[in-house]
């Protein structure tokens, strides 16, 4: 069912037909307008995919039949890609479709940014919040190298802000913290199915391989592979097998549990006839002939 759209008064002073989002990275090596390329596109990569994300859930909520965080954001260069001014560096961006969706979408991020950095007791993390927050922790390891603040605005087409939002240094740290694991389980058992392998992110040694994994109760996890296990990951994905998966699970407040994963092999098919069959006959002097109903029964007492 869609719920009521809920738009402030400063929003409405944007038009339905159009609206800027502009992204600004001020202070620390921004101020000599220069930070690594790397960090500048990894972040906007990363503002783009929250974008469309946390979109869809606005658009279902909104009533839109087929969801999927389009606003057709198209970004305004002059000359050189990218505005310049003293002591930062901008880019802004149009929304150019379902504009009042994209306005939301972008107002929620704003939102959620601000409760972040100003270090709140309790920063949102329902299902619009936690998108927002497992991005940051993405964008946060660019941010502290480069000692840089991400500013998020929301603009008119003649520039004049909206909305803002800061993400820096205490944002940073509140990010960190809500997003460590809050606790860890050694050699824990999963069952379920893979459903895709999704990413490789470098790390000192080797690069390791991610995946989703759905358990029967419908719970996600997401999986470390070795590289080592590449081939028997994919024979076992791409047969959508039953899978059973041993490794260290860390739980986490923000985001789905993750399973670093040391063992991983094909569940194999069990037969419950037989091994009813099996422990009849193993406790048969025990059991004697009574039924089921009556153990049980002498078992409760």
């Amino acid at each position: 069912m869609a719920t009521q759209q809920i738009i402030t008064s400063r929003q409405k002073l944007l038009a339905p037909s159009s609206a800027i989002f502009s992204v600004v990275f001020d202070k620390g090596r921004a101020t000599k307008h220069r930070l690594p390329l790397s960090h500048v596109l990894n972040t906007l990569r990363e503002l783009d995919l929250l974008i469309r994300e946390l979109g869809k859930k606005v658009q279902r909520a909104n009533g839109v039949r087929n969801p999927d965080g389009d606003f057709g954001i198209e970004l305004i260069a002059n000359s050189s890609g990218f505005a310049f001014s003293k002591g930062s560096i901008e880019s802004r961006a149009v929304i150019t479709k379902d504009v009042q969706n994209g306005i939301t979408t972008v107002s929620r991020i704003i939102g959620t940014t601000n409760g972040v950095e100003s270090k709140k007791d309790s920063v949102s993390v329902d299902e619009y919040g936690a998108p927002v927050l497992r991005r940051l922790a993405k964008i946060a390891p660019f941010q502290a190298q480069d000692k840089s603040e991400l500013r998020l605005q929301l603009l008119t087409p003649k520039g004049a802000v909206i909305e803002s939002s800061s993400f820096g240094k205490a944002g940073i740290q509140t990010v960190q913290r809500l997003t460590a694991s809050e606790f860890e389980i050694e050699s824990l058992t999963v069952y379920g199915k893979l459903s895709k392998l999704w990413d490789q992110s470098r790390t000192d040694e080797e690069d390791d391989i991610w995946g989703d994994l759905i358990e029967d109760n419908g719970n996600k996890w997401a999986m470390k592979f070795k590289p080592a296990a590449l081939k028997k990951v994919q024979k076992l994905f791409f047969f959508t097998k039953q899978v059973v998966v041993t490794g260290d699970a860390f739980y986490f407040k923000v985001k789905g549990p993750r399973l670093d994963v040391t063992e991983i092999e094909p569940d194999k098919p069990r037969n419950y006839v037989a091994a009813f069959n099996a422990f009849g006959r193993k406790y048969k002097d025990a059991l004697g002939d009574r039924t089921p109903q009556e153990i049980l029964a002498d078992i409760r007492g």
